[in-house]
């Protein structure tokens, strides 16, 4: 179950990181390169998502005022603020959150 709940975290996060993709490419250019800052905010935001969705969770105020303010932080460029205060309200779901740093320093997509 584990694995299986880990092969969905890794999906739902693959799609959003091609969705930043696709959202960012230009007419006249075929690929951007996306900061790992933004990948990482995107694989927070993803499981976040995920873990209410396969939970049937409720978010608290505290998680969803988290969640808000990590939006914020990401679209505003300021990616560092935006993955602790989405690793905070992760936390206050008791879920530890997969960085997967190898990843997002590479690039690469699992």
């Amino acid at each position: 179950m584990l694995m299986k709940r880990h092969m969905h975290m890794n999906v739902l996060a693959a799609l959003s990181a091609t969705l930043l993709l696709l959202g960012q490419t230009d007419g006249a250019q075929a690929a951007t390169v996306v900061k790992p800052g933004v990948k990482r905010c995107a694989l927070l935001q993803s499981q976040l998502t995920a873990a209410v969705r396969s939970k049937h969770m409720v978010l608290s105020p505290r998680a969803r005022s988290l969640e808000a303010e990590a939006r914020e932080f990401c679209q505003q460029g300021k990616t560092a603020q935006g993955a602790r205060a989405y690793v905070k309200a992760l936390n206050t779901l008791g879920i530890m959150p997969d960085l997967e740093t190898a990843h997002v320093a590479t690039g690469e997509v699992p």
